[in-house]
């Protein structure tokens, strides 16, 4: 009996033995499971990919179309890609690209189909189809588009270049940014990927030692530039220590003269209107209440039509008159004065510009002129390549003749940066920037013509782009009167300093001065008529005077001759006073 239970015990013991194998088996099997799911996790999460970028989709440039990288970033404008062309072994850049963000005294003249570039001295004229003396077009039309030799750039601009052009995705680094750079040194093997993170494909192996310039340093990872023409990202553990490079250019730019009136001298300039041949005969008048002005500028050259002609008021007596008197004379050459000219088929034609240049020059001289004033204004931005082309090109005349060269410029906006202060400050003498109008006949408020912070955020928005010591800030000699009838319709009446303060005398206008802006403001209810007056006296000018003084500017001139009170110039003083 006990030997049956016995049995019986032991097969329940097998029995319970082989209902528990399948559970452990199971268990097993989870667990390798779950295992595998982490490794599989880990794997995909954290472990490096290999799979190669797809370079094709990330330079989208194929045959002789050439990417464009400006100081480390892919040009691109308004979403379009910007492409060179490779043509004869020689990168070709668009002409657009170049003028805007290289060098902008390249010009492309329409009329003619020739390239240009203006020197100090000379202009250099590149004709269609012809050759240099490397056997290489300086430049080529396809179509509406424009390219320019890389190396003809190169020869005349501050740029460092990086040529990866003998591959299928051909690409030019272009750098006119210089200074600092980070530069790391591989520490370990390394991809360098599209984006930031182990999953992202591969564009390019480094090996240990290896160089890249560091754009941008993140928590784990840095936006890098490598030897071999790519930017993307790199692991900061594989970085080294970073250093600083410099990045420079050999380059020599041209050197442009500059006239000026003398060392200690500043140009003090007077506009004298003239609009008849008979308004010469004014100047007798005039000049003894302007002793101080060392410059007067005369409106004797109208231009009269889109070919470049001109009318003249010019006066060889006039100039005799002023010589003795120990004035400079400054002609100004105008484009308003007899209707509306088109400055762009004007200016854009060769022909047009080279006969205006060379008929004022002839008259200057014949008249002994000592120099011209450019005062081209409403210039569509359209026109402003064409226009600059011309200052340069009348810039060599007057460097050639001894003549001194001033261009009058409104006031620095963003909608009128196009007249390019900073270019026309590099080619000209003296650049005037016209500190008046803050409102003006058309305002749609009344204010002053000029205020004191107007003057100075100008005087500093001018000075930030070209020398100060040949900037010249012109002064208003006049004010408004603005009337706002029942109605609230807003007018203005514009009057001399002379006749403003007859004006205020005779309407009996009380005066309060405004600190901020630097001059007196009046209010009087006339009939039903309120008038308003920012006046323009003695006080608010020297109050301008001493700031361009404090400033450092060495020139000042006024809008116009005859328009002030007697002994008014005085005032415009720019040697510093003792304290």
């Amino acid at each position: 009996m006990e030997e049956q239970r016995e049995r019986q015990s032991r097969k329940r013991g097998k029995s319970e033995g082989k209902s528990l194998l399948p559970f452990f088996l199971i268990f097993f099997c989870f667990i390798l499971l779950f295992a595998g799911a982490g490794l599989f996790y880990y794997v995909k999460k954290y472990m490096p990919t290999k799979a190669r970028a797809d370079l094709n989709s990330y330079f989208s440039v194929s045959g002789d179309n050439v990417e464009l990288y400006l100081n480390h970033e892919k040009q691109v404008e308004d979403s379009v890609l910007t492409l060179g062309r490779m043509q004869d072994g020689e990168v070709y850049l668009p002409y657009g690209f170049v003028v805007k963000q290289l060098n902008i005294r390249f010009y492309y003249d329409d009329d003619e189909k020739t390239l240009r570039y203006a020197l100090p001295d000379s202009v250099e004229i590149y004709q269609p189809g012809e050759k240099g003396k490397d056997g290489k077009l300086p430049y080529f039309v396809d179509g509406k588009n424009i390219f320019l030799s890389l190396s003809l750039i190169q020869s005349h601009t501050a740029l460092e270049v990086e040529n990866f052009t003998d591959t299928e995705h051909k690409r030019v680094f272009l750098y006119n940014a210089f200074g600092k750079e980070k530069q790391a040194t591989l520490t370990a093997k390394e991809a360098v990927r599209v984006q930031g993170g182990v999953k992202s494909p591969i564009l390019t192996d480094m090996e240990k030692g290896d160089k890249v310039l560091v754009l941008e340093k993140m928590e784990k990872w840095s936006k890098v530039e490598t030897k071999d023409g790519f930017i993307g990202y790199l692991r900061n553990s594989r970085l080294g220590d970073e250093v600083e490079i410099e990045k420079s250019s050999d380059f020599r730019a041209p050197v442009y003269s500059h006239k000026s009136m003398g060392e200690g001298v500043h140009p003090t300039l007077a506009f004298h209107q003239i609009t008849t041949r008979e308004a010469n005969n004014t100047l007798d008048t005039l000049l003894p209440n302007a002793a101080e002005a060392n410059i007067v500028a005369p409106t004797w050259y109208v231009l009269s039509d889109n070919a470049g002609n001109f009318i003249s008021y010019s006066d060889a007596n006039y100039v005799a008159k002023a010589h003795a008197s120990g004035k400079k004379v400054f002609a100004t050459l105008n484009n308003f004065d007899a209707g509306k000219v088109d400055a762009k088929t004007l200016f854009s034609a060769a022909k047009h510009r080279s006969a205006l240049i060379e008929n004022l020059v002839k008259d200057l001289k014949e008249k002994q002129v000592d120099g011209i004033n450019v005062d081209i204004e409403l210039l569509p931005e359209s026109a402003a390549r064409d226009y600059l082309e011309f200052m340069r090109e009348l810039s060599i005349a007057c460097r050639t003749e001894d003549l001194f060269l001033s261009v009058d410029c409104y006031v620095p906006f963003a909608y009128n940066a196009y007249y390019n202060i900073k270019e026309l400050g590099e080619i000209c003498d003296y650049v005037v920037i016209m500190c008046y109008d803050e409102h003006y006949a058309g305002s749609e408020e009344a204010g002053s013509v000029s205020s004191l912070s107007y003057v100075e955020r100008r005087i500093d928005e001018s000075a930030a782009k070209m020398d100060k010591n040949r900037v010249i800030i012109a002064l208003p000699f006049y004010t408004r009167v603005w009337i706002t009838d029942a109605n609230g319709k807003l007018r203005s009446e514009a009057l001399s300093i002379t006749k403003a303060k007859e004006w205020i005398t005779e309407k009996n206008v009380p005066l309060e001065w405004k600190e901020d802006i630097g001059q007196y403001y009046g209010v009087i209810q006339d009939g039903n008529e309120k008038k308003e007056i920012w006046m323009e006296d003695e006080k608010s000018m020297e109050a301008k005077v001493s700031l361009l003084r404090e400033k450092g500017i060495q020139g000042v001139a006024a809008w116009k001759l005859g328009q002030e009170p007697q002994g008014f110039w005085s005032i415009l003083n720019l040697e510093e006073k003792a304290s």
